[in-house]
């Protein structure tokens, strides 16, 4: 791996990229340093955004120049991924912005890892980490392992409707949601057990929902979260049976309601494939 003295790979580093393509790689999630800013951006030595640049109108030309003249006497010449390492420079951290010494030492260690570790135990051994991570969850949720083919388990977002259904019934999530602030469940959730997940809005899915990393805390961790969220679910059912008069199910009913609430839904067996069987050991 080249270190050079920016934020990005050598264009040489990487003659496979296409002309019309930035790579853009993370080692954060990967080797759990999430915070650390360690990533790459790399573009081929000949590539479509250099070509753009210079066929720029000259007014335009003129004022990138002006930008970037600061750091170069021939602004004209430089490259899109040199300009891009300078912009970082007046919004990142000064750690962040261009490639410290330290950053660039904990990055090579990684790659030679990588390198070394050709049977992937380490990924192999992550998987079933995070994976445990998300059944500890789920069984003190009381609720089966819901299934997604595409999941690499690194976040899970919870859906609170569907939680909720799951749990107490329809009728349940329509009183909830009338009463509910949207980020009201958060807030009493972090003020009372020291848990802080984050609105799942942010990240592409319905509102409400809520976002767990399953990357950087101890599996009874998530055990406790599970606990915490079901809690309060049991909290604002108890409201909800005393403001309506519901009558409160048997375990039977209850039991079954949920079976139908969690028709389709696979169980944890389905989120353990194969693929996660230990690596075979090379005979050296």
């Amino acid at each position: 791996m080249c270190m050079p003295r920016s934020p990005t790979i050598s264009s040489r580093c990487c003659a496979i990229c296409p002309y019309n393509t930035i790579l853009v790689y993370s080692f954060s999630k990967y080797f759990g340093a999430t915070g650390w800013r360690m990533g790459v951006v790399a573009t081929h030595e000949d590539n479509i955004i250099d070509a753009k640049i210079a066929a720029l109108p000259k007014a335009k030309r003129e004022q990138l120049n002006h930008r970037y003249s600061s750091i170069t006497t021939a602004p004209e010449k430089l490259k899109f991924i040199d300009r891009l390492v300078a912009d970082t420079r007046t919004v990142a951290l000064n750690h962040t912005a261009g490639l410290s010494t330290p950053v660039q030492a904990q990055m090579t260690l990684f790659s030679l890892f990588c390198l070394m570790d050709e049977p992937g135990a380490y990924k192999a051994e992550m998987k079933r980490i995070v994976l445990r991570r998300k059944e500890a969850l789920y069984r003190e949720l009381g609720l089966p392992l819901p299934y997604d083919a595409n999941s690499v388990r690194y976040y899970h977002l919870i859906d609170l409707e569907e939680l909720a259904t799951q749990m107490h019934g329809a009728e349940f999530v329509k009183w909830m949601l009338g009463q509910l602030k949207p980020n009201q469940a958060l807030f009493r959730l972090a003020e009372e057990t020291g848990v802080i997940l984050l609105p799942g809005k942010g990240f592409g899915t319905p509102h409400p929902s809520w976002r767990v990393s399953l990357a950087n805390l101890n599996e009874y961790d998530y055990a406790n979260i599970g606990k915490a969220i079901r809690k309060l679910s049991q909290e604002y059912y108890d409201r909800f049976v005393e403001a309506t008069g519901a009558k409160v199910p048997t375990p039977a009913a209850k039991a079954a309601e949920n079976a139908a609430a969690n028709a389709g839904v696979k169980g944890a067996a389905d989120e353990t494939p194969k693929a996660l069987a230990k690596p075979k050991r090379t005979k050296k």
